[in-house]
C-alpha cells in the first residue's frame, strides 16, 4: 500500500512554539475515518509510525503532533519538557485541538477519533470535556488514575521551578515521579524495563535523547496539573455521555496501578453517566502496549473497536436520512 506522508508546522497556542504535526494518508483504497493521536511524555509522533501504518491499512487516515517540548516539536534540547513559564499543560490540549480543527476542515464528513497514550491519555481526557462532541469515539492507553499527591506534587514542582528557575531539571522531581516503577519487574536490564517487555523495544528508547530526558521544573508542574484535572470530578461530569471509550492498559503497568488506577477512572465515568465503555487489560504486558511483545493483540482490539463504531455512525446517518 502506498501511503502519502506530510510534515508541516503550525503555531502553539503558547504563541511562541512551532509545533510540528504529520498526516499519513492511504492512497488507492477507500478513506473510512481519522484517528489524531496524541503521545506521552519523553517521546514523540513517529514512535507510532508501525502502528500508524496499520491503521493506513484499514483505510484511515492517521495524524498527530509532537507536543510542545518534544520531538521535532524543539528547536533547541533545551526545549526538552518545557511547555511554558505557566499553565503549560492548557497549550497541550489547545494544541490537540488545533490539529482536530486543521483536520477537520480538510476532511469535513469522515468519522474522527482521538488516541492518547500516557500523558497523552491525561491531554485527550481533558480535551474531552470541551470538544469531545466532534468525535466519533476515544481511545485511552495507558492512563493513570485518581493520585492523592498529584496536587501536591505539582506544588513542589512549582516552588522549584520559583527558586530555581522553571527550565530547571530536578533529578529529586524525576525520583519523585518514577520511582517503585520497576519495583515488581525481576532483574530489570534498564531503568525503562517498566515500559516493555520488549528488549529491543527499551534498548532504542534508553539510547534516544528526544526520550531519555529529564522533565523541566515547569514541566513536572504541568504533568502533575495534567493529572489532578483530568481525575477530577468535573472532567468526569463534562465528557459527553454518549462518546463511545476504549481503555488499553497492561495489567503490569505501575502507570496505571497494575490496572486499580484504570479501573477507577472507568468507574469514575460510568458513575458521571459516561456508559459507552470497552475496557481490556493485557497479561503481563507493560505501559507501551502498542510496543509490547504481545502488540498485535492491541492493534486487532484497536481495529475490531473502531470497525463497531464505524457501523454504529453509518446507522445513525442511515437513521438521520429516514
Amino acid at each position: 500500500m502506498n501511503i502519502k506522508c506530510t510534515q508541516n508546522i503550525y503555531k502553539s497556542s503558547n504563541g511562541v512554539s512551532n509545533v510540528t504535526y504529520y498526516i499519513l494518508v492511504p492512497e488507492d483504497v477507500e478513506v473510512r475515518g481519522i484517528i489524531q493521536i496524541s503521545h506521552g511524555m519523553c517521546e514523540y509522533f513517529s514512535r507510532y509510525t508501525a502502528f500508524a501504518k496499520y491503521l493506513c491499512g484499514l483505510g484511515f487516515i492517521v495524524c498527530g503532533n509532537d507536543h510542545i517540548g518534544h520531538g521535532a516539536s524543539v528547536s533547541r534540547d533545551a526545549e526538552l519538557g518545557f511547555f511554558a513559564t505557566r499553565d503549560g499543560w492548557k497549550y497541550l490540549v489547545e494544541d490537540v485541538k488545533q490539529l482536530t480543527d486543521l483536520m477537520q476542515r480538510r476532511y469535513a464528513d469522515l468519522p474522527y477519533f482521538l488516541l492518547g497514550h500516557s500523558m497523552g491519555s491525561l491531554i485527550a481526557r481533558l480535551y474531552l470535556t470541551d470538544y469531545g462532541e466532534r468525535l466519533a469515539g476515544c481511545i485511552l492507553i495507558g492512563t493513570a488514575g485518581p493520585n492523592p499527591m498529584a496536587a501536591s506534587g505539582a506544588r513542589f514542582a512549582d516552588s522549584i521551578a520559583h527558586s530555581r528557575g522553571v527550565t530547571y531539571r530536578s533529578g529529586l522531581l524525576e525520583n519523585i515521579t518514577f520511582k517503585g516503577y520497576n519495583r515488581k519487574i525481576k532483574q530489570p536490564h534498564s531503568v525503562f524495563d517498566w515500559l516493555s517487555r520488549d528488549e529491543d523495544v527499551v534498548s532504542l528508547y534508553q539510547s534516544d535523547e528526544k526520550c531519555n530526558f529529564i522533565f523541566t521544573a515547569a514541566g513536572f508542574r504541568d504533568l502533575y496539573t495534567l493529572c489532578a484535572r483530568a481525575n477530577a470530578n468535573h472532567t468526569f461530569r463534562r465528557t459527553p455521555r454518549t462518546l463511545p471509550l476504549l481503555f488499553l492498559a497492561g495489567d503490569k503497568d505501575p502507570v496505571g496501578k497494575y490496572g486499580d488506577g484504570v479501573r477507577r477512572v472507568v468507574n469514575l465515568y460510568r458513575s458521571a453517566g459516561v456508559k459507552n465503555i470497552e475496557v481490556i487489560f493485557y497479561k503481563d504486558a507493560r505501559h507501551e502496549v502498542l510496543n509490547e511483545l504481545g502488540r498485535l493483540d492491541a492493534f486487532g482490539d484497536i481495529s475490531r473497536w473502531l470497525e463497531a463504531q464505524l457501523a454504529a455512525c453509518t446507522q445513525a446517518q442511515q437513521e438521520q436520512a429516514n
